[in-house]
């Protein structure tokens, strides 16, 4: 058992921070974190059941965050009445393209082509933001760490955490 409760802290050591950036170009702090959390737990009662697909691990997080976010800005729209643009688009998406298939593979492709603009949209950034972007989401750094790593204050590193997810939301979402 201790195996078990070992590996999945190691996957969540290594994909919270990808899957947090992901959610947080869909939705706010609170809601993102929130999301993820949800398919961490999911993992967690799958993983009990089921060995967990390994080779198919990457699509399905991604995919689960995806939905889970979906999930969200839809519970808003009711909520609210309205979405916002991001949110339409991405419901329009879900519609369109995302449930029409279970397919493995297609989820396999999606997680592959979304971590590929993710990644291009990632190195477009100005040099310090990206650094800071890597810090913070790949590696897990807090603001606190990142300041002292860099030499630079907490909230200037908190403002580069904020345009950057700002500017990827506009080159992802739009």
């Amino acid at each position: 058992m201790a195996s078990h409760h070992t590996s999945f802290e190691q996957l969540y050591k290594s994909y919270y921070p990808k899957l947090m950036g992901y959610a947080l170009l869909l939705l706010k702090n609170d809601e993102a974190h929130d999301a993820v959390q949800e398919v961490f737990f999911d993992v967690l009662k799958k993983s009990k059941k089921n060995k967990i697909n390994e080779s198919t691990l990457n699509a399905y997080l991604y995919k689960a965050v995806q939905n889970k976010c979906v999930d969200a800005i839809r519970h808003k729209t009711v909520k609210e009445q309205y979405a916002s643009a991001a949110g339409k688009k991405i419901l329009q998406m879900e519609s369109e393209y995302f449930y029409a298939s279970r397919n493995e593979i297609e989820d396999a492709l999606f997680a592959q082509e979304l971590q590929e603009q993710i990644d291009s949209a990632i190195e477009m950034l100005p040099p310090k933001g990206k650094q800071v972007f890597k810090l913070y989401f790949e590696h897990g750094k807090t603001a606190k760490e990142i300041a002292s790593i860099m030499e630079i204050s907490r909230s200037t590193v908190e403002n580069h955490i904020y345009d950057c997810i700002k500017t990827l939301r506009k080159k992802l979402v739009n």
